[in-house]
Formats: C-alpha cells, structure tokens, sequence
C-alpha cells in the first residue's frame, strides 16, 4: 500500500510538471485597431503574452496603406512590467540563435538579389549582420515566433524594405530563459 502511494504521486507530480511545462509555451495574442487623424487607415496594434513577457508590435499605415511596424518587449513580474531588451527574454545561448536568425536572412537575400525584378533595389539594402536586439520580435497565428527587421531603404522599395525569420517555438526553447 505504501508503494502504491508513492507511485501514485509521483506519477501524479510528473504529470504536473508536464502540464506545467506545456502552459509555459502557451500564447496569448490579441489584436485591436484604432482610428488615428495622423494616419490615412487604421492603426493595428498585436500584444503577445509569452513566458511572463509581453511582445507588442504597432502598425501604421503610409498615405499608400502600407504598414510599418514597431516593437517593444515588457518583462511582466507580479508587481511591475519593465520595458527590456530582446536579448533579456533569451538565456546564454542567445548568441547562437543570433547567428542561425542572420544566416536565414543573409540566404534569403542572397537569392533575393538574383531575381532581376527587385534586383536593383536589392542594391539600396547594406546588408550586415544584425544583433538581437535590433530585431522586432512579434507572433504569427501559427504560434511561430518572428523575427522582423527593417532595413531602412526608401519607400520606392517598400516591398523588400524589411524581412522577416519565423521559427516554430520548439526549435527555441533551447534559447529560453
């Protein structure tokens, strides 16, 4: 009978861990818009709750419709939310994934630049590698974290402006905190 009750919670205690484990991952995202005078369409605005942090990313539109995105990420504890850095949210393998992010982009805009359309805007970008922490961070519907970066050309080249790597959240939970 005694095995049997420490059987019993011990298996009762894994399934916890489990479960707790599985919530940790879960992602929260809502969406709203608001009108703005400034703006010619609406402003969307994305909140992500991810791991007691908050991912917001803020849309606004140009006088073509074209939306621009800025990002900010909160630490939320029990008593405060802090604006942090993104290299806050990884742990110390944050490195590694830093390199992985621009290897992705460096060979999407490699192929990027043979294609003889966008070629010669391809030419306005001085691609570089990038740090953590110039990246905006934000969520797809899919639960895949994205890594947004805005590469600063004009808005002659708006369609290949900016770029974007999205991983499946289990190909980054080596890199959480």
């Amino acid at each position: 009978m005694r095995y049997t009750l420490i059987i019993l919670t011990l298996i009762l205690t894994f399934s916890c861990k489990v479960k707790a484990q599985k919530n940790d991952l879960k992602i929260v995202c809502n969406e709203s818009t608001k009108n703005d005078s400034d703006y010619s369409d609406v402003v969307i605005i994305k909140s992500c709750e991810f791991k007691n942090h908050s991912f917001k990313s803020i849309g606004t539109p140009d006088y073509k419709g074209r939306y621009s995105y800025d990002y900010e990420l909160f630490s939320n504890d029990k008593d405060d939310t802090l604006k942090v850095n993104n290299s806050d949210f990884f742990n110390l393998n944050a490195k590694e994934l830093e390199k992985l992010i621009n290897d992705k982009l460096k060979a999407e805009f490699e192929s990027n630049s043979k294609i003889p359309e966008i070629s010669d805007c391809m030419s306005w970008i001085d691609f570089r590698y990038y740090k953590l922490n110039e990246f905006g961070i934000s969520f797809t519907y899919k639960n895949q974290m994205e890594f947004n970066i805005d590469y600063g050309i004009g808005s002659a080249c708006f369609n290949v402006s900016s770029s974007s790597v999205i991983m499946e959240i289990s190909e980054l939970e080596k890199y959480l905190k």
